[in-house]
């Protein structure tokens, strides 16, 4: 049952619908898409002048170049500062230390196919595409971003800014981050953050996802990039040449035996999550590995042998893989068609990688904070997980802590699409269960 206290913050929260509202329309404004990721720095300077302003400690670091070439700059194509907020406020007492983390970059944004301006901002009162769950007629925000992730950013903040405009004191500490790069697996975001020892604390929020459920697993990937070398020569007499397609022809036919008949065997139960209902069509309930081969170019012309094609291929790895593993092992593969063919000769590069993990349904951290946000939205939302990636991992796996993850949006809400819009009354939603699991979780004074 929800104290005095926490009904105040709710009603707080509900009266600063406009204002929080003008801020996500100033954050969407500010075109973070990646690649290549610029205005980073100018977003992180708009929000830490906020969190200053609720009396925060605040600090803008830029991941060194280290972690941009980790990232994969150059195949990429990133630029500008990959720029990362860091707001802390100190306990008053011996709690817990909680990081509630959102990134601020975008995926990126279409040239066509939007019937709204995607750095605008617009409101309406309702919406042609399908409805949130949590709609009570208060209008929807549209643009690249307002669900994926600024619109948990913005309902992360007007949470701070109850607690702080109610003068409410936390027991533990708490620290928010904005952090960069989380569409393209966050190396220079949350991973710098956590891995320099930047960010560090006992328990985790990572706010971003949907309102429908509660995330608790996400696979890991590697982003390969493979090149084969041929021998360029006259395409009329191409026996006198080494034609770098046909080679990645055979690869790509071992890549594809691969992932039907050993990687789609792999897999890691996870009781009790959810994968959604697509996966679950396809016979697919526990959390499994996958490969895609996603782009691949070669060649000038048809009348001449190519002498190299380049393409990218996607490994999924589930919990507990790790990247060394995976990469002898996917190394295994195309040196087994090399063996069977000493004309054919390739290179291997790795973009990037993050690990996956699962936090088990029956963990009581995630237990208690699926309490919380059902006591906070009026509904026991379903614990989820995703064959995609998030930057979960960097918290559970590199920071050692248990996690959950929810958000804004859903179903419905067109992330990564044209006309990607978010609920209003859900990210109002969003706030008032994450400002309780804040302060349950961090205790008050």
């Amino acid at each position: 049952m929800l104290s005095s206290v926490e009904r105040q913050v709710f009603d707080y929260i509900e009266s600063k619908r406009e204002p929080m509202i003008e801020l996500l329309r100033e954050m969407v404004r500010i075109d973070t898409q990646t690649p290549p990721g610029l205005n980073y720095d100018t977003f992180c300077e708009l929000i830490a002048d906020k969190y200053h302003t609720l009396g925060y400690e605040t600090s803008i670091h830029e991941a060194t170049e280290k972690y941009l070439k980790l990232s994969g700059k150059t195949h990429m194509g990133l630029e500008g500062p990959r720029s990362n907020l860091v707001a802390r406020l100190k306990g008053k007492g011996k709690g817990p230390t909680l990081h509630a983390s959102v990134h601020l970059d975008t995926a990126a944004i279409q040239e066509e196919g939007w019937t709204v301006d995607p750095l605008g901002g617009e409101v309406t009162e309702t919406t042609p595409y399908k409805k949130s769950i949590h709609d009570k007629g208060g209008g929807y925000i549209w643009g690249r971003g307002v669900a994926d992730d600024k619109g948990e950013l913005a309902a992360l903040t007007l949470a701070a800014e109850a607690l702080s405009g109610l003068d409410i004191k936390l027991g533990g500490d708490l620290i928010i981050t904005a952090n960069c790069d989380e569409e393209i697996g966050g190396v220079a975001g949350l991973g710098y953050l956590i891995k320099e020892g930047i960010v560090k604390a006992d328990i985790g929020l990572q706010i971003d996802g949907g309102l429908e459920g509660i995330g608790l697993a996400a696979m890991g990937r590697t982003r390969f990039q493979l090149t084969t070398h041929g021998v360029s020569y006259h395409g009329q007499v191409p026996i006198l040449g080494v034609n770098a397609i046909e080679k990645m022809s055979k690869l790509n036919v071992a890549l594809t035996d691969y992932w039907r008949n050993t990687l789609l065997k792999r897999k890691v139960p996870a009781p009790g999550i959810d994968l959604g209902e697509a996966l679950r069509e396809k016979g697919v309930t526990d959390l499994t590995a996958m490969l895609n081969i996603g782009t691949i170019h070669g060649g000038v012309q048809g009348a001449t042998v190519p002498d190299h094609c380049v393409e990218e291929v996607l490994r999924g790895m589930v919990p507990g893989e790790t990247y060394d593993q995976t990469y002898a092992e996917f190394k295994q593969v195309l040196d087994g068609v090399k063996a069977k063919d000493p004309a054919l000769e390739y290179s291997l590069d790795v973009i990037n990688y993050r690990e996956g993990y699962v936090v088990p349904a029956t963990d009581p951290y995630a237990l208690d904070c699926q309490s919380i946000i059902g006591e906070a939205i009026g509904v026991k939302l379903p614990f989820t997980g995703t064959l995609a990636s998030t930057d979960m991992n960097y918290q559970v796996v590199d920071g050692g802590m248990k996690c959950v993850s929810f958000g804004v949006g859903g179903s419905y809400h067109r992330g990564h699409k044209q006309d990607e819009n978010a609920s209003i009354d859900e990210i109002i939603e969003c706030s008032k269960a994450t400002a309780l699991l804040i302060m349950r979780k961090l205790g008050t004074k």
